[in-house]
């Protein structure tokens, strides 16, 4: 009488036979070795997948497709080291928010923010929306920013042209701001969509203008400048609600990034905290990054006890602090610095003594 295999026996060739059908379910990826696709389901399954099956092994590809795409980085790269860390390795698809009280820097820094993504990364399209500032505004700052001038000199050629060295600097800041116009629009209230239902058409217009798998960003100063065609009468947080609901979707649904300033309510010197935004419940939910900043010489002027000197100017110099109050990109949850130039537009990330002082300072205050 033979004897029959054992129950060990059994669950041994079953888990090697499983080996053996993943072996010819799944294939290294020829142009990487360490990526791998499913390319047999029925070998894996080991029947043939439902719809709803293979709507989830789809997603799966989907998902690691997308995964894969971001680069090494992990995301675009914003010339700032720091908070390029705080977001997993850089800018990815979703809705930012810069909330700060007036006369912080919260628009200067968004500005320079999309103007290094245009730069340091290929395949990218940025786009700053202004309502408040025309365009006569708007490129003079960039201009300086770029060149480390004053915007004065950027914005009145005429009055400064005795001085070679900034008329040559401006010259070049002109030319950059030429050379980066594929990568790079500046656009006030004359041409920037008047709802966010206009929005999204431009969208759709951009995605079949630029070439494929390019990234799209798109810098809104400020939030609460935008509006929609949906009637929500005297309701105002429900319309902020369906507003920032609508930009979050459009983010998920065209791959996109939308980075937004936003006002806050009076907060005197105290530094903002969450409840400080307005309608904050609904704007705070919707968000995938909100960063409040704190500037105490822009708050308190040659008052404040945080700043930083330049060897260029005689008065305290402000320094900006921006505070990760919520991100769902990684768990950092911090505060990082910037030496913050105001004539020149133009933000630098502090070194690591320096942000320990001024992390002190605040934690005093």
């Amino acid at each position: 009488m033979m004897n029959q295999p054992s129950n060990f026996q059994q669950m041994m060739q079953q888990m090697e036979n499983n080996i053996a059908d993943e072996s010819n379910a799944f294939a290294v990826d020829t142009t990487n070795q360490h990526r791998i696709h499913l390319t047999n389901p029925e070998a894996l399954l080991h029947y043939t997948p439902s719809a709803r099956e293979t709507a989830m092994l789809n997603r799966i590809k989907r998902v690691d497709d997308y995964s894969w795409s971001r680069g090494k980085n992990g995301g675009l790269d914003t010339g700032f080291t720091e908070f390029n860390e705080a977001i997993d390795g850089g800018i990815q698809s979703g809705f930012i928010l810069f909330g700060a009280n007036p006369n912080v820097g919260k628009s200067a820094f968004m500005l320079q923010l999309m103007k290094n993504i245009s730069e340091r990364n290929e395949n990218v399209y940025c786009e700053y929306h202004s309502k408040d500032d025309s365009v006569y505004e708007l490129m003079p700052r960039w201009i300086a920013c770029d060149q480390r001038i004053t915007i004065g000199q950027a914005k009145s050629p005429e009055r400064y042209q005795d001085n070679t060295d900034a008329m040559e600097r401006r010259n070049e800041g002109l030319k950059n701001l030429y050379r980066n116009a594929r990568r790079f629009n500046l656009m006030d209230s004359e041409e920037i969509p008047e709802t966010i239902e206009d929005l999204e058409n431009h969208i759709k217009d951009l995605k079949m203008e630029l070439p494929e798998n390019t990234k799209i960003v798109i810098g809104i100063d400020s939030f609460y400048d935008l509006r929609t065609t949906e009637n929500f009468g005297s309701n105002h947080q429900k319309e902020i609600g369906h507003i920032a609901k609508t930009i979050k979707q459009y983010a998920q649904t065209y791959d996109i990034t939308f980075m937004c300033t936003a006002h806050l309510r009076k907060t005197g010197t105290k530094r903002p905290i969450n409840d400080d935004l307005k309608e904050n419940n609904v704007i705070e939910y919707e968000a995938n990054l909100l960063c409040l900043l704190y500037n105490e010489v822009g708050i308190k002027e040659q008052a404040a006890d945080i700043y930083w000197e330049s060897e260029d100017e005689e008065l305290k110099m402000p320094v900006l602090e921006m505070r990760f109050s919520k991100n769902k990109y990684s768990d950092f949850k911090r505060t990082l610095f910037y030496h913050f130039v105001p004539s020149q537009s133009y933000f630098m990330e502090t070194d690591k003594e320096a942000t320990n002082r001024y992390a002190s300072l605040v934690y005093q205050n």
